[in-house]
């Protein structure tokens, strides 16, 4: 192989915002090249959001292969389903890694980046922290315990710790 890890395919949830306008991105083919391309992406639209770059070739469209398709076949299966859109996309790099290599681009591949334009979707397991400031007991503790300034600043004058505060 030509590199210990390829360039990975972004599998791009685009979900329609409220407040915008469509997609944000245009499609082209481009000159005796076969498939359709993303070609300018408006800033701050859920396109953007969702990692499309320009010159991505699209490579599945909610999860069909449009590789063989046409213009008009590819925005119908964008279109297909109401508010959203899945593509499977690729960049110049890791097109031609995989085609070097003889992989086929697929969204099941398991180095596949999932990206969306909906908040907190990158991540289903990221970890949430609460961050309201709780009390703290005199006696020490089994588990660490951080003290925020604000305590530090009335024990050390003498005044009583302060009580939880939301």
């Amino acid at each position: 192989m030509s590199q210990a890890s390829p360039p990975p395919p972004r599998l791009c949830h685009i979900k329609k915002w409220p407040h915008f306008d469509g997609y944000g991105f245009n499609l082209h083919a481009e000159k005796n090249k076969p498939g359709q391309y993303v070609g300018s992406i408006d800033a701050h639209s859920p396109a953007d959001a969702a990692g499309l770059k320009e010159d991505d070739r699209i490579v599945e469209v909610n999860g069909v292969n449009v590789n063989m398709e046409n213009h008009k076949q590819v925005v119908g299966r964008i279109k297909a389903v109401v508010g959203e859109t899945r593509l499977l996309v690729v960049d110049k790099a890791c097109e031609e890694w995989h085609r070097e290599e003889q992989v086929v681009v697929r969204a099941g591949l398991p180095y596949v980046i999932h990206l969306s334009s909906e908040r907190g979707e990158e991540r289903e397991e990221e970890e949430v922290i609460d961050t309201r400031l709780q009390s703290v007991s005199r006696e020490s503790p089994s588990y660490p315990v951080t003290v925020h300034r604000e305590e530090e600043a009335a024990t050390s004058t003498g005044r009583n710790s302060p009580q939880a505060r939301t």
